[in-house]
């Protein structure tokens, strides 16, 4: 490639990488989902944990969206080689929420923990895991689609989580990475949400992104593994955030709702490759497709001779086969034709019978022990004497 186009696919990959992980950066503090200003209870410590979920997951997503823009500079033809530089650039791009993380948890006080710097490292592996996230984003356009769909998703669900608190007067809530925390419900039931909003999502996500691939034509495997690169990135991120330690089990139900999201994922893509077709316009359902011409058609022959002087085609049924009753009337149209001809033979004198009128035709007597060249000799012998007794019987007429 050319230094133009290197300069134009590097520029946009890092721009945009830092751009998506500010803009997230952005919208989480708007909306309180990372509250870094404050001093942190021991009992609430794993709603710190929480949040460190979120900053890993915002470098990872921010390294994808970087690469997944990018890719419109990457020429078609590149090799995979050369896709591995703009996913290293889009991680430095990513990694550019480490000040804009680190700056804000200067004021956060958690009790035997210096904040800055466990923010700070949460911020660095989430960039370095988004290396490998845009690498499969530049190589794989399932992959794309995956972990755009899943980020859009999540997102979704933050928002619902957070939109009862936006009236004034209410707390803002403690938002947890792909758990629908929602303030109006009972614990018990938001305690089931978080462990079963993120294997849901991952299943719905890789059921749809599979069928789009099916109905793309990919190949089988392409298909199986189109729910896994989303949902990774939910695993990954509470990989780095840790379950937490707490007794109301408040990061631990989802960090091992997150250790199934990957498995659903890959699962909602599995049935995606195996489920069998509809009928309708399905392979096997006697329909020509492309893979599957029509099976060729014997020409209309004319009728034959005897048929037209016979007076044209016998008339048909109304499926195309003979009209009812056909059989029976030919049957007795054949018995009057010998009736008639045997009566007719009958008016002839005995000399001018033909072995047809009377149904006896001569067949030469069987020899089985004489030689056939024997055979043919006796059989000339008594052709010449059949001739001569023809002829002394007729002198004697």
């Amino acid at each position: 490639m050319t230094f133009r186009t290197w300069a134009k696919l590097l520029g946009a990959t890092f721009g945009v990488a830092a751009l998506g992980g500010a803009s997230q950066l952005g919208l989480a503090y708007g909306l309180g989902v990372l509250r870094f200003t404050r001093t942190v209870e021991v009992t609430a410590r794993d709603e710190w944990i929480a949040q460190l979920a979120w900053v890993a997951w915002f470098a990872m997503t921010a390294a994808a969206i970087g690469a997944a823009v990018g890719r419109s500079q990457l020429p078609k033809r590149a090799p995979a080689g050369a896709r591995f530089v703009p996913a290293v650039v889009a991680g430095f791009g990513a990694a550019a929420i480490l000040p804009l993380t680190m700056q804000p948890a200067r004021g956060l006080v958690v009790p035997g923990v210096d904040p800055v710097f466990v923010v700070g490292a949460c911020a660095a592996l989430g960039a370095a895991v988004g290396i490998f996230a845009a690498y499969a984003v530049l190589l794989s356009a399932v992959a794309r689609w995956s972990v755009l769909t899943l980020t859009v998703a999540t997102w979704l669900v933050a928002l619902a989580s957070v939109a009862p608190s936006l009236r004034q007067g209410q707390e803002l809530p403690s938002a947890r990475l792909g758990v629908l925390d929602l303030s109006v419900l009972p614990d018990k039931v938001t305690d089931q949400a978080a462990l079963f909003t993120m294997p849901a999502l991952a299943l719905l996500c890789g059921l749809t992104i599979g069928l789009i691939a099916r109905g793309r034509g990919l190949s089988t495997p392409a298909i199986a593994l189109a729910g896994l690169p989303g949902p990774a990135l939910l695993t990954i991120a509470y990989l780095i955030a840790g379950p937490g330690a707490g007794a109301d089990r408040y990061q631990e139900v989802p960090y091992w709702a997150a250790m199934t999201a990957a498995g659903a994922g890959v699962f909602g893509s599995v049935l995606a490759a195996v489920l069998r077709r509809g009928p309708a316009g399905a392979p096997g359902d006697g329909s020509p497709t492309a893979a599957r011409p029509p099976l060729p058609r014997r020409d209309a022959q004319p009728d034959s001779a005897i048929a037209q002087a016979a007076g044209g085609p016998a008339p048909s049924g109304p499926a195309g086969g003979p009209p009812p009753g056909a059989g029976a009337a030919q049957a007795i149209t054949g018995r009057a034709s010998v009736a008639a001809r045997a009566a007719a033979a009958a008016q002839r004198p005995e000399h001018e019978l033909r072995p047809s009128d009377t149904g006896v035709l001569p067949s030469p007597s069987f020899d089985g022990f004489t030689p056939q060249q024997g055979r043919q000799q006796q059989q000339q012998q008594q052709g010449k004497g059949g001739e001569l007794t023809d002829w002394v019987s007729g002198l004697g007429r």
